[in-house]
């Protein structure tokens, strides 16, 4: 790859400058066609189109208006739904804790039989060795 040299590099950049400058320019001059025309299209309109325009406006009202409700509900279920995981996960928390505590529970009790048999084996040893003599 060739490095370009210094004049050439600022010529590039310079070029590519004016290009957007006149890129920027059309755009604004689409622009202000657009908004001039929509501000005098109701002047221009015969009393038929204007009623279709006036339909259609206040079919994209209630149509958003229908699709805000919606939005609003979807929202109120997602809210319901990250209630619900929370206790869930809350419920899932508690059940590893009680689990936890049975095992160790458990295992305290197979350590106190294993005691209660290691005491009671040597009772009957004592018991033995006090009989025989």
């Amino acid at each position: 790859m060739k490095l370009l040299s210094k004049v050439s590099a600022e010529s590039d950049i310079k070029f590519q400058n004016e290009e957007l400058i006149g890129t920027n320019i059309r755009l604004r001059k689409y622009w202000q066609e657009i908004t001039s025309k929509l501000n005098t299209i109701r002047d221009s309109y015969d009393p038929d189109k204007l009623k279709v325009l006036k339909d259609f406006e206040d079919f994209v009202k209630d149509f958003q208006l229908k699709k805000s409700k919606l939005l609003e509900e979807l929202q109120g279920i997602e809210n319901e739904i990250s209630k619900k995981k929370e206790l869930y996960y809350s419920l899932i928390s508690k059940q590893d804790l009680l689990d936890e505590r049975i095992h160790e529970i458990r295992e305290q009790e197979k350590k106190l039989d294993l005691r209660e048999k290691f005491v009671f084996e040597l009772e009957n040893k004592w018991n033995e060795k006090n009989a025989n003599l």
